[in-house]
């Protein structure tokens, strides 16, 4: 794995910078491009993978019955699909994490419940670990299981909540600490059903620590799947440990209170915290892009076949607007997704998951509407009756698990902002970015992104009087960080009017949610009702009986 994506930087990334009341326009610049002999790469194996999804994955079939196809995981192993970033000395395919988010994109085009499963073991797999790992029989373990192929994850979340600063799965040294007895329940877990090893979470003495755990091992046991509104046969399951056994090397020597699903904390800026934030996006933002894309090319299929009232429907202003949101919206994913794995650094790729989930959600969402009934309607019921049977009913409810999975969207721009303003210092005012590049209508939106980054600072800096207005504060850096981003994308294409075009309609887009989150950030009228849980018991004692 290359080492920018485990080594945090030391000055202020784009983000923080946002915070301190400054548009950072030189970290965004020159914003990146992937080089020809690296995208050659990555479209090898993207045509490998994609030949493969064709010859053994059904994507009705597999939502449903519910399950992946037999004999899948072993030919993903066999294309080196559960290793994209591995080193090749270890059997991996040694490609960047960019490559490896174009080929999860592209498993994602045909099955989200495939991708899933694959940006799991690439994410948050065993594997991973292993730039962080010293020398020793830890190192030399998941080195052997990934040079054989293993499907791996991490197994985290508890039903006592995924946000708890310390765990309920406890590590018990045995034997003179030559031992650890791992006791507890895990919920939500990617590949639980098909790992071979899986790194899991436990108190350990005070600390919440990291062992990596054997499948097989005695005590370890698959409770059961979890069934979804989408998602359909993604391996996500529960587990339970009862005093499984594992050697005193299978502790992580690092801790890893704060890193993975609180990464708000001061620990988030580790190397730990790093790779769970390229882990995180990894599963997020292929989907994400692929959805949206897919979204753009259903919805300008639809317009293109469609005639109301004699009018091909696609002439139709308010058809071309919500097309052009759609294709903006792509741009916006693109170019966030295209930064962040070019410059990965914790707080922007904590921010990305968010920019890109509720992009692809605005983008999908629009399309279901545009299309109505067709929109609503599953696609083997289109094929009964004889109509192009595009499956967006099923990307849209597989696009809903992205707000969720990771960390839910409200919760990531909590933590977001917590991070920022965990160090926030005051910042030198600076005039507005020369932006040569941007078209007079990004010019306008930069100017526009420098007062508002002003107006953050200066909110940051004010006591948080609440979680409300932290999460509220979250939201705005985000939309300032697309904006940013974006527009530095635009600066560098020039002349080229599409990116121009697609940059603006992103911005104006940024700008209206912008004007609807500033007047929240002192909202917060339940907290100031008197027996506010009295008032909603109240309201909700006409339910029918029978009601859950």
């Amino acid at each position: 794995m290359p080492s920018s994506t485990t080594s945090a930087p030391s000055s202020p990334g784009p983000l923080h910078q946002l915070y301190r009341g400054s548009v950072p326009w030189e970290p965004l610049h020159p914003f990146p491009e992937q080089s020809p002999a690296d995208r050659e790469r990555g479209d090898t194996v993207i045509a490998a993978l994609t030949r493969l999804l064709r010859e053994h994955v059904d994507p009705e079939q597999v939502e449903s019955a519910g399950r992946l196809p037999d004999g899948l995981t072993g030919a993903l192993r066999d294309g080196g699909f559960l290793q994209l970033m591995i080193d090749v000395e270890l059997g991996g395919l040694g490609l960047s994490a960019y490559n490896a988010f174009r080929v999860l994109q592209a498993g994602a085009s045909w099955s989200s419940p495939v991708a899933y499963s694959l940006a799991i073991t690439n994410g948050f797999g065993s594997g991973s670990y292993l730039p962080l790992l010293p020398d020793g029989p830890l190192k030399d373990l998941i080195s052997a299981r990934v040079r054989a192929g293993v499907v791996s994850g991490g197994a985290d979340a508890e039903p006592t909540g995924t946000a708890n600063e310390h765990r309920a799965t406890t590590a018990v040294p045995v034997d003179d600490g030559k031992f650890y007895e791992i006791t507890g329940e895990k919920v939500f877990i990617g590949n639980a059903a098909i790992a071979g090893l899986m790194d899991v979470s436990a108190t350990v003495g005070d600390e919440v620590r990291l062992l990596f755990v054997e499948s097989d091992s005695p005590g370890f046991e698959v409770l059961g799947r979890h069934e979804f509104m989408g998602l359909k046969g993604a391996e996500i399951g529960r587990l339970g440990l009862h005093r499984v056994r594992v050697p005193a090397h299978a502790l992580m020597d690092e801790n890893e209170e704060g890193w993975r699903m609180r990464p708000g904390e001061p620990a988030a800026a580790t190397d730990l915290g790093q790779l769970a934030a390229l882990g995180r996006i990894l599963v997020i933002g292929p989907p994400s892009l692929a959805v949206a894309r897919l979204s753009l090319h259903w919805s300008r299929e639809f317009a293109g076949r469609r005639v109301i009232d004699g009018r091909p429907l696609d002439t139709y202003e308010e058809i071309r607007h919500r097309i052009a949101q759609t294709a903006a919206d792509v741009y916006t994913i693109d170019s966030v997704m295209l930064w962040v794995l070019h410059h990965p650094s914790a707080p922007e790729l904590t921010a990305a998951k968010n920019i890109t989930s509720l992009a692809c959600w605005r983008a999908v969402d629009r399309t279901v509407s545009l299309l109505g009934g067709e929109g609503y309607e599953t696609a083997a019921s289109k094929r009964r009756r004889g109509v192009p049977p595009l499956p967006v009913e099923r990307f849209f409810r597989d696009a809903r698990a992205l707000r969720v999975a990771g960390g839910v969207d409200f919760m990531i721009d909590r933590w977001s902002a917590e991070t920022a303003l965990s160090d926030i210092v005051p910042g030198v005012a600076r005039p507005v970015p020369e932006a040569a590049g941007l078209s007079p209508s990004c010019r306008a939106h930069l100017t526009h992104l420098h007062r508002q980054a002003a107006d953050l600072a200066a909110a940051g800096a004010r006591p948080a009087s609440s979680q409300r207005r932290t999460t509220v504060l979250g939201a705005i850096g985000g939309e300032l960080l697309s904006m940013s981003i974006v527009l530095a994308r635009a600066d560098q294409c020039g002349d080229d009017p599409a990116a121009q075009t697609l940059a603006d309609l992103s911005c104006r887009s940024s700008r209206r949610r912008l004007a609807a989150l500033w007047p929240q950030l002192d909202d917060d009228p339940v907290g100031d009702l008197p027996a506010w849980d009295l008032l909603i018991r109240d309201v909700i004692t006409d339910l029918p009986e029978g009601c859950p």
